[in-house]
């Protein structure tokens, strides 16, 4: 290992402890080694779809610079060089069974029929006959695979009309009838990032992983000696600056800290005690106690170690639900007759469509952007330890299980973001020509295992297929990823 490219700032950041130590020195060795900059996958689901007329942008042609943002979409106006928005995605959900937001749920993320239900669950739960797309990406792909912790599951509300369903509450799963269960409790998906790789965690491979490296700043030790003999004076300061670096690294080895500091946790989560009320469909749809704060503060937990967890590379493949699609979440300050009404989120979009109810729905999806608008700019304002932003090397696809509260799989109100190393071709809102290339889809649509099958470029993954057969797909959509 060489270190004349390692300048001391970098040779720092994102170091906390042994885990931090073991991850970004092999990163540091592998980026001197001309290895390629990690990757990541992000999942994000938010409930109950959106409300069409406030959601698509207008304008004409492919460069989203020339549309206007409506009021679902206005929270994410900075971004639009980042992204894509879809128009005339279908869910591929012909030959399935399963209620609206079940099947949904399942389709949109495994892409594989799903024609047989759970017994009992209210009778619209249907097994996943396959794994999730993260799960098929991850699997396929040098990328996301090169990591401690290979995936995080993570959901903000588990709950759903059933107590028993399995398909609303899951997106991730490892095969068929396999669902990878969610961290409901953030200080949960801080114990599985952090907790088993912390010394004394009960990890053998960390212990060998310390004393390689252990090793590895011995040499760079003896490597430095050797260039001092060699180095005009004017180059000692620089090598100087090395072998501090490199003496503060031992120190971190000697003490054995446990604390993930480095990797932005100054401390673990708070315990948040979730909501488990349930409200029935009849009546006006009122909680006695909003839900909106407490939902709002276990998805910021969630993702503060989400974020760190990237920062010093510890995963690179997320799935982030923030409910399932029989969403029980209360929300005060948006009924429009009474501000101070707890109004539920998904019963209260089955009641008829009037004025109130279609801006309650509306105000809920604003509410879901403007979180999302927090995470991305959280993502473009970190670096992680190879000293450039997270989102830079990041996919974010946003989606959600039906067009809108009548349960439609048409229109499917999705979309992508990317940094730009992952060869994005944001900007753009892309719309689907005509024609139904895929039977399973209805109304002309294309279905969503296209869009699906259009992230196998950034990862490297060859001859990826999402579906039973060809008439659940037709292939990737181009132009989305140069």
């Amino acid at each position: 290992m060489t270190m004349q490219s390692l300048n001391r700032r970098k040779f720092l950041a994102g170091i906390g402890g042994a885990v931090g130590l073991s991850t970004w020195l092999n990163r540091a060795i592998a980026q001197e080694q001309g290895a390629v900059n990690p990757r990541r996958l992000v999942i994000l689901q938010r409930p109950v779809g959106t409300i069409y007329q406030h959601w698509w942008p207008q304008g004409s042609g492919t460069n989203l610079s020339n549309y206007q943002f409506p009021r679902i979409l206005a929270p994410l106006n900075s971004f639009k060089q980042d992204m894509v928005v879809f128009r005339g995605l279908g869910l591929p959900h012909g030959g399935s069974a399963g209620g609206g937001h079940e099947r949904g749920t399942v389709l949109a993320v495994t892409g594989r029929r799903c024609p047989t239900l759970y017994p009992g669950n209210g009778g619209d739960d249907p097994y996943a006959e396959g794994p999730s797309v993260d799960q098929l990406l991850l699997n396929g792909s040098s990328y996301l695979r090169s990591a401690a912790v290979q995936s995080i599951q993570v959901s903000c509300d588990q709950r759903a009309d059933t107590p028993g369903e399995v398909s609303p509450r899951h997106l991730s799963y490892s095969g068929a009838r396999a669902p990878m269960r969610p961290y409901y409790q953030p200080l949960q998906t801080y114990e599985r990032i952090f907790g088993t790789l912390m010394p004394g965690g009960g990890d053998e491979s960390l212990r060998r992983a310390r004393a390689d490296k252990k090793g590895v700043l011995d040499f760079a030790l003896k490597d430095l000696t050797r260039m001092r003999s060699v180095a005009p004076s004017s180059q000692w300061e620089k090598l100087d600056a090395y072998e501090d670096a490199v003496r503060e690294l031992e120190k971190e080895l000697a003490n054995d800290p446990t604390d993930p500091v480095f990797c932005g946790m100054s401390s673990q989560p708070e315990n948040v005690q979730v909501n488990t009320r349930v409200d029935p469909y009849d009546g006006e749809n009122v909680a006695s106690e909003r839900d909106d704060l407490k939902h709002r503060r276990i998805g910021e937990l969630h993702w503060d170690t989400v974020r760190a967890a990237f920062k010093c590379d510890l995963t690179r493949t997320v799935t982030f639900q923030w409910s399932p699609g029989t969403n029980h979440v209360s929300f005060a300050d948006m009924w429009p007759p009474s501000p101070s009404t707890f109004k539920v989120h998904h019963t209260t979009s089955h009641k008829p469509s009037t004025a109130d109810v279609v801006e309650f729905l509306t105000r809920v999806e604003v509410w879901y952007s403007q979180r999302l608008a927090e995470f991305l700019t959280s993502l473009k304002q970190t670096t992680d330890i190879t000293g450039k932003p997270i989102f830079d090397t990041t996919v974010l696809a946003y989606i959600t299980e039906v067009g809108q509260a009548n349960h439609s799989w048409d229109n499917m109100p999705w979309l992508l973001f990317g940094g730009k190393e992952t060869g994005i071709r944001g900007n753009q809102m892309w719309t689907h020509g005509g024609g139904r290339p895929s039977s399973a889809t209805s109304n002309n649509m294309r279905s969503t295992n296209d869009y699906w099958m259009s992230l196998a470029r950034p990862f490297g993954v060859n001859n990826f297929v999402l579906g039973n057969d060809n008439s659940m797909y037709s292939g990737a959509i181009s132009g989305i990823f140069g």
